[in-house]
């Protein structure tokens, strides 16, 4: 069986979003979706939170099947990278005496609408596929599609984009284009440490809707989040 661990980054600071790990939806902090996810998935063999927030940490200090690990400042800065806060997790993990995982999976607290069928789906489509990893991602549809695109230079002229292409006169006729939604990354452990590297140059992609695709960095974000999630026409 392939073991696989789930990582949660829960930096405290967030310039965009003040706090926004902790952050109320419905009641329930933002990170809370996304463990449960985690903890209903059956993919997901360990859960492991890193996060240098005193809140969040004690949140979970008592979680059954959930491990916090406390995250350096100097790894909780502004310019610091998800793959520092990785190694020192899992350098962590392994001090504890955890067996290493084959497979990590990266899940940010701010994409609450992914589901754990989305978890176990992209696992298996990951597992199959032998790739070196995986990130999800949704169409880029209406106005958000390259095609659509301007460049501004100057004198406030624009510019396409894409150069040399044409609007399509048919939406459907646009080639399929997916953007990032970082709800849900794997990356092979035996990769991460021999390239340091969350992302291959040519991941599998696992498609997801729009509205489970929703990524927090701004205040609008969350409140798209919050309707939503309140509203019911997201099940997260």
């Amino acid at each position: 069986m392939t073991t696989l661990l789930a990582i949660v980054p829960a930096r405290m600071g967030s310039k965009g979003v003040p706090g926004k790990n902790r952050a109320l939806i419905g009641g329930v902090p933002l990170i809370e979706y996304t463990v449960a996810a985690l903890e209903a998935s059956q993919a997901v063999t360990s859960i492991l939170i890193s996060s240098d927030d005193p809140d969040i940490l004690s949140l979970y200090c008592d979680r059954t099947g959930v491990v916090i690990v406390e995250r350096p400042a100097a790894l909780a800065q502004d310019d610091s990278t998800t793959a520092e806060a990785v190694t020192h997790a899992l350098i962590e993990w392994d001090r504890s005496g955890h067996q290493v995982p084959d497979v990590i999976m990266i899940a940010q607290p701010t994409t609450p609408l992914r589901q754990a069928g989305d978890i176990d789906a992209a696992f298996e489509l990951f597992e199959n596929s032998g790739a070196d990893s995986l990130i999800s991602a949704c169409r880029a549809e209406g106005i958000r599609h390259p095609q659509l695109m301007y460049r501004v230079g100057e004198k406030g002229r624009g510019t396409r984009y894409l150069a040399g292409t044409e609007k399509p006169s048919q939406r459907q006729d646009f080639e399929p284009i997916y953007q990032l939604n970082g709800a849900i990354y794997f990356v092979r452990t035996s990769y991460f440490h021999s390239t340091g590297k969350l992302c291959a140059d040519n991941p599998v992609i696992y498609e997801m809707p729009w509205e489970r695709s929703i990524n927090i960095d701004t205040p609008g974000d969350l409140l798209i989040a919050k309707v939503l999630i309140e509203s019911g026409l997201a099940d997260p």
